[in-house]
């Protein structure tokens, strides 16, 4: 199993004694011989029981564990966590902008290296540093621009009306409950003063989702190491699931610069868990439609056999 590539799935029916090995690619589904099934399937169920269970329809549960995909037919005892998988997305995050810190780092080295040997001016490099914070927010500029939102949104106490919400505002945002019982968030308005909760241009429902996803997004451009990870995931299992994780924190109106990195994270990661599910919806079908032929296939060669 260690030898499939990346993104490959490992398909198994514990009661049938069947794996199969599920292409990424065209998503076909590839029946082992036999005498490879039977050391397989009891590592396969082994880890199962330690697998976190991403999404399962009425036949086949798609897991997570140690970085593989599983598709196991039948249905595990195990609570539905679709947003684990976006965690895995703030790892790769982290990769990629290590990746291209150390890439820019080297590109200015070398320039100021060539400048130097050029006009005389040797011995700068080793007092040059990239600030990596400096890189973080070129990166920010450069995938979200300086709008995370314009439209209308008027103060109810004062009546001004907010038209553009710019990024570098966007850590005074705060938590509050939908009226439709969902999510919202609200910035204080600059003109009233003194300043109250209800004073706050105010955006719910799906706008306030995806204002929120992007924001948190642009904070947390540079992604998160196992270590971040781990804490992010103990705050969500803390609270119950990443459902109520945003509840609690709209409930008590949480503004987002009150937020340490681990329960930034989670929040991320929590209100991701939507989009996550929907996503995951999609591929359910498709792995339930997968396993329907490739169950009949296997039927008539174990028959054979």
């Amino acid at each position: 199993m260690e030898s499939l590539r990346p993104g490959v799935r490992i398909a198994f029916d514990p009661e049938r004694r069947r794996v199969w090995t599920v292409c990424d690619r065209c998503h076909g589904w590839s029946l082992w011989p036999h005498d490879e099934r039977t050391s397989a399937l009891e590592r396969l169920e082994r880890t199962a029981h330690r697998a976190r269970l991403l999404y399962q329809t009425a036949n086949v549960a798609l897991l997570e564990a140690n970085g593989r995909e599983l598709v196991r037919v039948g249905r595990p005892e195990l609570p539905e966590e679709a947003w684990w998988r976006y965690g895995r997305e703030l790892r790769r995050r982290q990769t990629s902008y290590r990746s291209r810190l150390s890439a820019v780092g080297a590109a200015a080295y070398a320039a100021i290296s060539y400048l130097g040997a050029n006009v005389g001016l040797q011995g700068i490099t080793g007092d040059f540093h990239l600030e990596e914070d400096l890189y973080a927010g070129v990166l920010r500029w450069r995938r979200f621009g300086r709008t995370a939102w314009s439209g209308r949104a008027p103060c109810p106490n004062c009546r001004s009306v907010l038209l553009k919400l710019f990024y570098f505002r966007t850590r005074y945002l705060v938590l509050m409950p939908g009226s439709d019982g969902g999510l919202a968030i609200g910035l204080p308005c600059s003109r009233c003063d003194p300043w109250t909760e209800e004073k706050v241009h105010r955006l719910e429902g799906p706008a306030a989702e995806r204002v929120l996803r992007r924001v948190l997004a642009y904070q947390n451009v540079k992604g998160a190491s196992e270590h971040d990870l781990a804490d992010a995931v103990g705050t969500i299992e803390k609270a119950g699931s990443a459902r109520r994780l945003v509840s609690d924190l709209a409930t008590d109106r949480t503004p987002l610069y009150e937020l340490d990195r681990s329960r930034a994270l989670a929040l991320e990661i929590s209100v991701n868990d939507s989009v996550e599910r929907r996503q995951l919806a999609i591929e359910g079908a498709v792995l339930e439609e997968g396993w329907r032929r490739a169950e009949e296939v296997a039927a008539i060669i174990d028959e054979e056999l």
